[in-house]
């Protein structure tokens, strides 16, 4: 099939990539030989540009017919931003694209940049009828058009949600529970396999491999998870268990626990569990007559750190009824 156009330009934000930027570009590709994406970003901007440009580059990493290129520079935005603006945006084109005979965009301004390139403007979908959304809808709504980003860029807008508590307060059923209510997935507690892959015991150096391992998990899980993912326990509980374990020898792993804090990404909510309960022994634990002093090391933790948390307690119905209250709180948008 032989295609009305030689090398054709599209250029965008993508903040978020949508289903319909796919649109435009696979519209791009239908009547084009040859497809020179360009992302554009400034560092001001609320989605990091290198995340935009890996969503689109691997969106398309299979198709030999697509280049994709990031523009990551301080440049107007807007042509009443900048008396040359135009100019400007034709040396962009010229130094990231090869010889360009057409643009597609989906918005007005395609006809003045075509004519300041001396190429042709196709226009795609302006007025949204075939996908009716934007980066701004996507961005600011995202559950109400979740079905409008694709699986690629799902993950960076799932929330996180961590269950936390001292030994015996109903984390592992909680999590469980909110995750097949909400028809998520969830992280289980990594420190139990652990624990129970070494014949019930841990050394000190295991808390470094538990903080891996449940991290690798969530990554891997977040990727399918529905709108959220829910873990059993994170690195704060495994930070004072080590020291609890290990009082004497916990400062090996200090600075590892320390480096992670410092590049993690916080949670979007902490559930704290409160030990107003009975505590059942299951043959795991061992710190069931300190869960008053373990609540209290996490809640201060959580303060110290300004982390957006909330208090459950209560029986096992109340825990979950008030835990759906406030994700709820939290997702919707």
């Amino acid at each position: 099939m032989i295609k009305k156009y030689k090398s054709a330009y599209v250029l965008g934000k993508f903040m978020p990539f949508h289903t319909g930027h796919k649109f435009l570009i696979d519209t791009a590709l239908q009547y084009s030989e040859k497809v020179t994406v360009l992302v554009g970003s400034i560092d001001s901007e609320p989605i990091p540009g290198r995340i935009r440009y890996e969503w689109v580059r691997d969106t398309y990493k299979d198709n030999d017919n697509v280049t994709v290129k990031w523009c990551n520079e301080d440049l107007p935005q807007y042509p009443e931003e900048h008396e040359d603006f135009w100019n400007i945006w034709v040396d962009v084109a010229k130094r990231y694209c090869p010889p360009i005979d057409v643009i597609f965009t989906s918005e007005k301004y395609g006809d003045p940049y075509a004519e300041h390139l001396g190429i042709q403007h196709h226009l795609v979908d302006l007025e949204r009828k075939k996908f009716p959304v934007s980066g701004t809808l996507t961005r600011t709504q995202t559950f109400k058009y979740w079905e409008y980003l694709p699986d690629i860029v799902k993950p960076y807008f799932v929330k996180r949600i961590a269950i936390m508590g001292p030994e015996s307060t109903g984390k592992s059923n909680l999590t469980i529970s909110l995750a097949n209510y909400y028809k998520t997935q969830y992280v289980e507690e990594y420190g139990r396999t652990v624990y129970e892959e070494n014949g019930n015991y841990v050394s000190v150096e295991d808390f470094v491999k538990i903080s891996i391992g449940r991290q690798k998990i969530e990554d891997e899980k977040i990727k399918i998870s529905n709108k959220i993912i829910f873990c059993d326990t994170e690195d704060i509980t495994t930070y004072y268990l080590c020291k609890e374990y290990y009082p004497n020898y916990w400062s090996i792993n200090e600075n590892f626990f320390t480096e992670k804090f410092r590049n993690t990404k916080d949670y979007d909510l902490y559930i704290l569990l409160k030990p107003d309960c009975e505590g059942v022994q299951d043959g795991t634990r061992e710190f069931l007559e300190h869960r008053d002093r373990h609540y209290e090391i996490i809640k201060n933790y959580l303060i110290e750190k300004n982390l957006n948390f909330v208090v459950v307690g209560g029986d096992w119905e109340n825990r979950f009824n008030e835990s759906i209250i406030k994700i709820n709180e939290l997702i919707q948008n």
